[in-house]
């Protein structure tokens, strides 16, 4: 794996088309059912996440989401050393949930249907094999997606996350679900913390992410300081913590009580 990130295409043509995208192949869900929900997420999964990460969330009595590439396993890049199989097992243990990321990360966006449809069933197979369950949640690569991509990974998945900021509640998509980052040192807080008042407004699902928790993070990940800053503020606020999967089968089933 290359050490240098990739970054999406930008642009006006980009921007109109991720709108645009927003708005097709959306599976309604109700997020406002007088629930306050949080779920912490982690992608591609550096080992700083894994372990430091994984404590921090452990000592609230909280578990994550690690959306998951396989194709990174034992690999270094700009976020640090990736997960391991020893990773996989030890957070499966401890009841966190994995997920999927595709296989080699690729962008959902530029890749046709069959080219995504071959590498999620090669990262499902794969995770099966590193001994973790056949994963239910979905995040793209990059935030970046099409609308015949959600339809697709739709069939294979019960939540597809975003990067689009924001708080899940009454007109959701559980086909593009929005996410608030957690990035940079503490005194970047104030993005995840103003979602945090926010959530105490009105019921709703929060999900954050962030890729590695380390004292020198890369450009899309967090020190554990700042971490454990939004930890405090959520545990503060009462809220109700799970990871993306188990959050997603609670709301589902108020709506089949309702």
């Amino acid at each position: 794996m290359t050490s240098a990130p990739y970054t999406p295409p930008a642009g006006l043509v980009g921007k109109l088309k991720r709108r645009l995208t927003r708005l097709q192949a959306r599976k309604a869900l109700d997020c406002a059912q007088d629930r306050f929900l949080v779920s912490f997420s982690f992608d591609d999964f550096p080992q700083s996440a894994a372990h430091t990460g994984a404590a921090i969330l452990e000592r609230y009595g909280w578990r994550g989401t690690y959306y998951t590439s396989t194709g990174f396993k034992n690999t270094d890049n700009h976020l640090g050393s990736l997960f391991s199989t020893d990773d996989i097992g030890m957070l499966v243990g401890k009841g966190h949930e994995i997920g999927c990321h595709t296989e080699n990360h690729i962008d959902c966006a530029l890749n046709a249907p069959v080219v995504i449809e071959r590498e999620v069933r090669r990262n499902q197979k794969r995770l099966r094999a590193l001994g973790a369950p056949l994963p239910r949640s979905f995040a793209y690569p990059y935030g970046e997606t099409t609308p015949q991509a959600k339809a697709l990974l739709g069939q294979h998945y019960d939540t597809l996350r975003g990067v689009q900021t924001g708080i899940n509640r009454r007109f959701a998509d559980a086909h593009q679900l929005s996410a608030v980052p957690i990035e940079g040192t503490e005194t970047q807080s104030d993005l995840a913390l103003s979602y945090v008042e926010n959530l105490k407004s009105a019921p709703g699902w929060l999900i954050f992410y962030t890729h590695d928790v380390r004292d020198t993070p890369g450009e899309w990940g967090c020190t554990p300081e700042l971490f454990e800053t939004i930890c405090k503020a959520v545990k503060a606020a009462g809220f109700e913590v799970l990871p993306v999967g188990s959050a997603f089968a609670a709301l589902t089933a108020m709506e089949k009580a309702a």
